[in-house]
């Protein structure tokens, strides 16, 4: 065992150090107990949260003399989803889709597979990839009684007085029947081919086609419900040597009518010049060697009818769209004219009604075979003068067309507005004429030149006078009167009393 020896003495740094050491254990545990304490852990606290807010750094490059920011870029990564698994097998399709198409029609998709042979052998079969189309159509029923007639056109009862006697005897017109039959043979043509159908809008353009007939007179007329569209149709060098461009640019303008008649004069057509030019350049076209054979086809084509219409613009004049109120009749009519009695033809007249207001026309020109309810534009800016070769004036079922077939007259003449007005008027009447303090429409003359001022007297010049000079008074002088005697009488001779 080692003997006890003395412990070696603390250097002074080690005194000092279990001093401070000492010192510090003693203010943890006092400081808990005095005011200071809130303040010492708000300053820590404040101290963790400037550390952990970010900084912006901000170092300066002496040789440059700018200051370069630190940018931090931040990359969104997206994560793709999974696609979806393949299929292992055919899967078997049956779905339906409804959709409307632009022109109105709605339409139903069924759409079905099934699994078939190898690809190399049904490429073969004209059942294996085919569309099947079932149409669907509602074909109107036409209006018959008074009342259904009122519920489109509630003045006629008003304007036609007569008309509910005609009715009782009134039947649909087969007419009828047949344009709705035309309408549906189009649109059933032109969707097995996919093409562009006629609209819900064009397909329900009439409400009803009636046969009248009266009793007393024997005179047939042919009652039609529609619309209003506009046709701009026609020219007449005689009548109108010069020929808007906003018309006969139109993109269905036609430079004539089926109502047309010899010129009378030798101004030329407006359009004939334009047609010549067509007519020079098909020639030249022609004339081109090493065409096509259709190309030439198309070509001859074109020079025939050129030159048939402009023979018929050297001797002929038509009816004008903007100057001469006419309707235009469906082609359905056309091929009945002689054999069916209510079948109308060119040159018959009509009057058109429409918001309380007769107008007189004529039939004089013939429309498409699907279609009802056209008049010149003449007609349709008188009914609403917002109408353009574009815009219809009446887009609903409201106006009522009666024609009386069998009235045209041979030959053809150009228009004669006041006797068109006769003879509607007359016709009218042999209907049941019309009601009190109704009027068929006067149409103006619409070439009649304005009628010159009345020529104002000469005026009257004043020739100034000298004022006269009345002659002086004067006094008519009377003799005086003798004066009184004052001598004795004189006596008178002797031998005399």
């Amino acid at each position: 065992m080692e003997p006890w020896q003395p412990r070696p003495k603390a250097s002074f740094i080690g005194r000092m150090t279990r001093l401070a050491f000492l010192l510090v254990l003693t203010m943890a545990l006092i400081l808990p107990f005095t005011p200071f304490a809130g303040r010492i852990r708000r300053a820590i606290e404040d101290i963790v949260k400037s550390a952990r807010e970010p900084r912006i750094i901000t170092r300066e490059i002496p040789v440059e003399h700018t200051v370069e920011k630190l940018v931090e870029v931040v990359r969104t990564v997206e994560v793709e989803a999974p696609p979806p698994p393949l299929p292992s097998k055919f899967i078997p399709r049956k779905e339906v889709d409804v959709a409307s198409l632009f022109n109105g029609v709605t339409v139903k998709t069924n759409v079905s597979t099934e699994e078939g042979s190898y690809a190399s052998i049904e490429r073969e079969n004209a059942d294996a990839y085919r569309a099947e189309f079932q149409l669907n159509i509602r074909i109107p029923k036409a209006n018959q009684s008074l009342d259904e007639l009122k519920r489109i056109n509630e003045q006629l009862p008003t304007l036609l007085p007569g008309l509910g006697g005609l009715l009782a005897n009134a039947k649909v017109s087969p007419f009828y029947h047949k344009l709705y039959e035309n309408k549906t043979n189009m649109v059933v043509r032109d969707l097995t081919r996919l093409n562009k159908v006629l609209d819900r809008h064009n397909f329900f353009d009439c409400e009803t086609i009636l046969e009248l007939k009266s009793v007393p007179t024997d005179r047939r007329a042919l009652l039609i419900q529609s619309e209003m569209d506009v046709v701009c149709d026609g020219s007449d060098g005689d009548r109108q040597p010069a020929l808007s461009e906003y018309i006969y640019l139109s993109d269905y303008y036609q430079p004539f009518t089926s109502y047309a008649w010899a010129k009378t004069t030798t101004t030329p057509n407006p359009l004939l010049t334009r047609w010549e030019s067509r007519l020079a350049k098909a020639k030249a076209d022609y004339a081109v060697k090493g065409l096509p054979a259709d190309k030439n086809r198309d070509l001859k084509s074109q020079i025939d009818y050129l030159g048939r219409e402009i023979a018929d613009m050297k001797s002929r004049s038509s009816l004008i769209g903007e100057k001469d109120p006419f309707i235009v009749i469906s082609l359905i009519f056309r091929g009945y004219a002689g054999k069916d009695p209510f079948a109308p033809t060119a040159g018959d007249y009509a009057v058109v009604i429409h918001e309380g207001k007769i107008y007189p026309a004529i039939c004089g020109d013939y429309g498409p075979s699907f279609k009802m309810g056209e008049a010149s534009l003449m007609m349709a800016k008188t009914i609403n003068p917002k109408a353009t070769p574009y815009v219809r004036p009446e887009s609903d079922l409201k106006v009522t067309y009666l024609i009386f077939p069998g009235t045209a007259e041979k030959p053809f003449a150009a228009p004669d507005m006041q006797k068109w007005h006769d003879k509607c008027l007359s016709y009218i009447n042999e209907m049941g004429g019309l009601g009190a303090g109704v009027t068929l429409y006067d149409w103006p003359d619409p070439f009649k030149k304005p009628e010159p001022p009345p020529a104002e007297p000469p005026p009257t010049v004043v020739t100034p006078t000298a004022a006269p000079v009345s002659p002086p008074a004067t006094t008519e002088l009377q003799p005086p009167a003798p004066a009184p005697s004052t001598t004795s009488p004189t006596p008178p001779p002797s031998g005399q009393p």
